[in-house]
């Protein structure tokens, strides 16, 4: 495998992985009338969600190398891409929103 390709899946892993450790759920709260009972989840559950984030940034850490390599082969660069995800992103959090606000 490409140089760059491994240098962006291994940055893509440790990026993601700080960030599942920040924004993975690690508490189930339920609701009983006044009280507020918090349960805490295994931590095989917790190993789980944050590798989840871990493998979803190294896939997307090796996509951005391999396009960055591809870029430097192929000449000047077209963002068709990047504009189809962005759109893509967009809408999908638009329709989320409208969702939620539904």
């Amino acid at each position: 495998m490409n140089k760059r390709i491994q240098n962006g899946a291994l940055y893509g892993f440790i990026i993601s992985i700080a960030l599942g450790l920040l924004l993975a759920n690690y508490t189930a709260t339920t609701y009983e009338g006044d009280l507020t009972i918090i349960t805490y989840l295994p931590v095989y559950d917790y190993v789980v969600a944050v590798l989840r984030y871990g493998a979803i940034g190294t896939l997307i850490g090796m996509f951005i190398g391999w396009r960055k390599n591809k870029a430097e082969y192929e000449g000047p660069k077209t963002y068709y891409g990047e504009v189809f995800l962005g759109v893509f992103f967009l809408s999908i959090g638009i329709a989320a929103l409208a969702f939620l606000w539904s």
